[in-house]
C-alpha cells in the first residue's frame, strides 16, 4: 500500500532524536515527500493559534500522560526544541519516555561533525538564538556555551546509544555528513521514501546576500516577538 494511503498507525513512528541543526528540515522533506504526516516544531491546528510541541509534550509529562497524547497522529517527530528566554525543553533527551510509551517506535538518531554543529549553532537566527540560550542560563561567554554543547552532545549520544544497545533494530544513526541518503531510503523501505526528496534545506554557508537583506535579516531575527508556548 503507497504510504499516501496508510494511516499513521500502520508504521511505526520515527522519532528524530538528535539535536536541531542536524538535517532536520531535509527529513521532513523526505517524509513529507512520500505523503507522510509530519510533527515539526508547531502544533498547527487549522483556524486556531498554533502550540509548540515540545511545550506540550513537557506538559504531558508533568501531568503524568503519554508524551505525544493529542500529538499521536504522525509518522515522523522532527526538530522539537523549545527555548525562551528564561526556559527550555528538549524532547529529544526524553527518549527513555518515548520507547516507553510507545515501545514500536523508531528512534533516528542524526548526526553531523560535532564542531561543524557549534559553529552552526552559534549563527543560528544571525546570532538571535545562542544570545537567548546564553541569557537564559546566565552565561555571558560564547566559548563557554559551546563547551557546555560539546559535553551535551556526548552524554546524549553515549545515553541513547547505551539504552537502545538491547534493540539496535530500533535505533537508526545516520550522519548527513557521511552517510548516503540511499541508505536511510533503504532502512526505511517500507514508508516509500524517494532519496531524490532529500535536498540540503537550511544551508547558509557560502551564500553571499546584500548588505542591507542581511542586516535586515539579522535585525528581525534579534527583535521579532516569539510566543511563549
Amino acid at each position: 500500500m503507497h504510504p499516501r494511503n496508510q494511516h499513521p498507525g500502520d508504521l511505526p513512528r520515527v522519532i528524530q532524536i538528535g539535536f536541531h541543526k542536524c538535517g532536520t528540515r531535509s527529513l521532513e522533506s523526505l517524509f513529507r515527500h512520500a505523503g507522510h504526516p509530519v510533527l515539526k516544531y508547531k502544533f498547527r491546528r487549522p483556524l486556531r493559534r498554533s502550540r509548540n510541541a515540545a511545550y506540550l509534550m513537557r506538559e504531558n509529562l508533568n501531568a503524568g500522560r503519554k508524551i505525544f497524547a493529542g500529538l499521536e497522529n504522525y509518522t515522523l517527530y522532527a526538530d522539537l526544541i523549545y527555548q525562551t528566554e528564561s526556559d527550555s525543553f528538549e524532547p529529544i533527551r526524553h527518549f527513555r519516555e518515548m520507547m516507553r510509551d510507545y515501545p514500536d517506535s523508531i528512534l533516528l538518531l542524526n548526526l553531523r561533525d560535532r564542531e561543524d554543529w557549534i559553529r552552526s549553532r552559534l549563527k543560528h537566527g544571525h546570532g538571535e538564538f545562542v544570545q537567548r540560550v546564553m541569557r537564559q542560563r546566565g552565561i555571558d561567554s560564547k566559548d563557554e556555551i559551546a563547551e557546555i554543547w560539546r559535553g551535551e552532545w556526548d552524554t546524549h549520544l553515549a545515553e541513547v546509544r547505551a539504552f537502545m544497545a538491547d534493540r539496535p533494530e530500533q535505533l537508526v544513526e545516520f550522519n548527513i555528513d557521511t552517510d548516503p541518503v540511499t541508505a536511510l531510503v533503504e532502512r526505511f523501505s517500507d514508508y516509500g521514501l524517494d532519496a531524490e526528496a532529500w535536498t540540503d534545506i537550511g544551508r547558509t554557508r557560502g551564500i553571499r546576500r546584500h548588505p542591507l537583506v542581511a542586516a535586515l535579516k539579522r535585525r528581525w531575527a534579534h527583535m521579532r516577538w516569539r510566543s511563549p508556548d
